[in-house]
């Protein structure tokens, strides 16, 4: 059996594995966060190139397909769709509208909200998050209709999870300063 920390080989195409230990039959919780946060960490770096590649950075993509998605947006729904601090926010926004894809304009009855608008053609910005949506989707194209379906279940479940206990942690902060 292989720790955590030993690399190993698996056995239908000699492919290295990831050292994390999950394959073996007595996968403990350890194991298992390690994997996912190696996981996590290293999926985030390859998706961020495959969004490059696709013309943009992934959060920058993120955020044009947002706004092209469900229109103009405040700049504070947008730090919460892309689970960002409004100061990433900003950043990302004065990138953006420095390259000419989006502006800030004011809302029509609310002078103290700032809306962000696409200013360039909404078919460039969903031809480019196609092409990201397909390249992060050549990841799964080796997995069996089997294996893709339990780990779209277990992806799921563990998303409702963390969800759940957000809204948990959430609801306990509002009862403390209540």
């Amino acid at each position: 059996m292989s720790t955590p920390t030993e690399s190993t080989t698996d056995s239908a195409g000699g492919r290295a594995r990831p050292p994390y230990g999950a394959a073996d039959a007595e996968a403990s919780t350890d194991a298992l966060a390690a994997a996912a946060a190696g996981f996590a960490s290293g999926f985030e770096r390859w998706a961020n190139r495959r969004a490059v590649e696709a013309g943009l950075g992934a959060q920058r993509l993120r955020l044009l397909n947002v706004v092209h998605c469900h229109g103009p947006q405040k700049m504070a729904d947008l730090a919460g769709a892309l689970a960002v601090t409004p100061r990433n926010v900003t950043a990302l926004v004065d990138g953006l509208e420095s390259d000419g894809l989006i502006r800030r304009v004011p809302h029509s009855t609310d002078r103290r909200v700032t809306m962000v608008e696409l200013t360039c053609s909404s078919d460039s910005v969903e031809s480019q998050f196609r092409a990201f949506q397909d390249s992060i989707g050549s990841l799964f194209t080796d997995l069996d209709d089997d294996d893709r379906r339990t780990l779209l279940r277990l992806l799921t479940t563990l998303h409702d999870r963390m969800h759940a206990d957000a809204a948990k942690s959430a609801e306990i902060g509002r009862a403390a300063n209540a």
